[in-house]
């Protein structure tokens, strides 16, 4: 897998900063797979299937 660069727009800089102070665990999963894998998708690098495992413990 390639390193991927991740530009956010300014509300979304904000939302995060809200997760992370709110310690929000829904909204932080929501926002992975909302904004962060879109953006990550769109360069092109699909390493990562929901199917399989990533082999990092939980």
């Amino acid at each position: 897998m390639k390193a991927v660069t991740i530009t956010l727009q300014a509300e979304e800089v904000l939302r995060l900063e809200a997760i992370l102070m709110d310690k929000n665990k829904e909204e932080a999963l929501e926002f992975l797979k909302t904004v962060l894998r879109p953006k990550i998708r769109a360069q092109g690098n699909r390493g990562l299937d929901s199917q399989k495992g990533t082999g990092v413990p939980l």
